[in-house]
């Protein structure tokens, strides 16, 4: 059926323009993993779906409605990629725990590692952008002092699309159960993973002209995942600032990424380093994350159908530049647990709709 599908596409196509016709195989050729329907196996609706956006596209490739219609025939490709990228199982469950077989450690800093699991072989991770999961040990190994299974939530740093393996760049923390556990998981060993949990979805580019992330320590991982996807997307556009506060320059994860992005998109990308306990990369600054800096490196507030800020870090920097999250993952006061004290980003003049705290 897919096969069929696509055949006729083609057909419809070969009558199109040379340039709309390079625009339509560069658009469906593109494909996004993301999670199967639950209680559902069977993947012939998603081939139904991608064989009926397939002749959505190149219709109003064609014309069918219009030249105003190009921008419609965008879209279903989109979708069209979306689709083909769901006809492929995905490894992990939203609904229960799945094993995952540890494949290799790499070490990363003094007091953080890289863990690469596998993924059975034919699978996607199915994983979507800005996605996080929660994972605990395997046959509930590790539990807490009222004797309940210890779970803790963890954004990987692979993207979609990454075939073969699901990483996660996990700092230790001599306080941290799951950390140390994770930590010392061998290659051979398994770990038991959950999600994804969807947060902001990027389902298609230029939804914002300008984009401000701020992070703190570990938070970092949405952002890279956010980031990886704008800067790898060739029809987007939106321009990306990172503000990253840790306390050392030895402390920044994932640098080599930002920096390399930073060099080669210059006129997309930009990371403003932090730190408060030594000297900061140059263009950085020294000391906590102030309305001062924000002020200089974020979108301006006012404007939140073009621009967005998007925050995550530890419970306390978030509760200072945003006010925490509410109960059971919801955003949230941007003012905060104290209504009468706002914080940083109330203080600066943005509201509610303008801030997403991951």
């Amino acid at each position: 059926m897919l096969r069929t599908s696509f055949q006729q596409a083609a057909r419809c196509g070969s009558r199109i323009s040379s340039q709309s016709q390079q625009q339509q195989q560069h658009l469906l050729k593109r494909t996004y993993a993301s999670a199967a329907p639950s209680g559902s196996s069977s993947n012939t609706p998603l081939y139904l779906a991608a064989g009926g956006l397939a002749g959505l596209a190149a219709w109003y490739g064609l014309g069918g409605f219009g030249p105003a219609n190009k921008e419609k025939a965008k879209d279903a490709a989109h979708k069209v990629a979306s689709a083909v990228g769901q006809a492929k199982e995905a490894a992990l469950n939203k609904d229960a725990f799945v094993d995952f077989v540890l494949k290799e450690v790499k070490p990363y800093n003094h007091d953080s590692s890289t863990f690469v699991f596998e993924l059975p072989e034919g699978k996607s991770s199915g994983l979507t952008t800005c996605s996080a999961v929660v994972v605990k040990a395997v046959n509930d190994g590790l539990k807490d002092s009222k004797d309940k299974p210890v779970i803790r939530p963890y954004t990987p740093i692979t993207s979609p699309e990454t075939p073969g393996h699901i990483d996660f760049l996990v700092k230790k923390y001599e306080q941290g159960t799951m950390s140390k556990h994770i930590h010392n998981l061998q290659p051979g060993d398994k770990l038991a993973i959950k999600g994804p949990i969807e947060k902001f979805q990027f389902d298609r580019p230029n939804i914002f002209e300008e984009v401000g992330l701020i992070a703190g320590g570990t938070g970092i991982t949405p952002h890279w995942q956010l980031i990886h996807k704008l800067l790898n997307d060739p029809e987007d556009k939106t321009k990306i600032t990172l503000v990253y506060a840790n306390k050392t320059q030895d402390d920044i994860l994932l640098r080599e990424d930002f920096d390399r992005w930073a060099q080669e998109k210059p006129d997309r990308f930009k990371v403003v380093y932090g730190t408060d306990g030594d000297d900061p990369p140059k263009g950085g600054f020294k000391g906590y994350l102030t309305n001062e800096v924000l002020r200089k490196h974020m979108p301006l507030p006012g404007k939140a159908d073009k621009a967005k800020v998007f925050v995550c870090g530890p419970p306390g920097l978030v509760e200072i530049i945003s006010g925490g999250k509410g109960p059971k993952g919801s955003q949230g006061e941007l003012k905060g647990k104290n209504a009468f004290k706002t914080r940083i980003l109330a203080d600066l003049g943005y509201q509610p709709d303008q801030v997403y705290k991951f």
